[in-house]
């Protein structure tokens, strides 16, 4: 309901949303904190080991050759003002694991996009994971009032268009030759969520994570039964 009353509240008093910068954010299993220079070493060796072919295949840019070029990249993202690029950490004192960037932000419209979610091996398909898209999801819709939050993803993209109907997404259709990656003319897919859907959205993956839900580190309802219990 936070979110609800957020988003009016802007949309009647100053009729655009907050803009993303960089914020500290915890849960009970991950903190996202801005990137830093200094992550770009531990992003790259996490995400540049066996898997490093099938992490990188749908993504803009990479792999990449070395950790120089990988840093030099790293340094283009903290230089894009457009992007807030917000790293996770399982730990206090740990690496970071991976990261998620709020992007093609238009605050006087109140649409935003989260996009650019890399996620090590050891990340991928955690709590942690999911923990993390809920905070930020959070911090979007109750924090900044936006109206609309947007993911894409290439349609050969099988992982991000699963995360996106998991998390609760509305798939809008697709974008014919919407992007050129690595030379190649792909479509892309649309999904979005609205602040009024949040409310549903936000209750379940609180109740998804709630302790009660899980023995032994298993969960015993998915975060779509909770959703459709809703």
């Amino acid at each position: 309901m936070a979110g609800q009353e957020t988003w009016k509240r802007l949309s009647q008093e100053a009729g655009s949303a907050g803009a993303p910068g960089g914020v500290t954010l915890s849960g009970s299993h991950v903190s996202l904190a801005p990137l830093r220079l200094e992550d770009a070493d531990d992003m790259f060796r996490l995400t540049h080991a066996e898997e490093r072919d099938e992490i990188w295949a749908e993504m803009k840019v990479g792999p990449f050759e070395g950790p120089r070029s990988f840093r030099a990249h790293v340094g283009d993202l903290l230089n894009d003002q457009s992007r807030t690029i917000l790293t996770l950490r399982t730990m206090a004192a740990g690496p970071p694991v991976g990261w998620l960037c709020l992007m093609e932000a238009r605050p006087a419209h109140r649409v935003i996009e989260l996009g650019y979610v890399l996620f090590a091996p050891a990340l991928q398909r955690t709590v942690a994971a999911s923990e993390a898209l809920f905070i930020i999801m959070r911090h979007i819709f109750d924090d900044l009032g936006y109206g609309r939050l947007e993911w894409t993803c290439t349609t050969g993209n099988a992982r991000s268009r699963r995360a996106a109907d998991r998390l609760g997404f509305t798939f809008e259709g697709i974008l014919r030759d919407g992007l050129m990656l690595k030379g190649r003319a792909r479509d892309i897919c649309m999904y979005s969520m609205l602040a009024r859907e949040w409310e549903l959205a936000g209750a379940a993956f609180r109740a998804w994570l709630s302790s009660d839900n899980f023995t032994e580190g298993r969960q015993i309802r998915s975060l779509r039964e909770v959703r459709a219990a809703a």
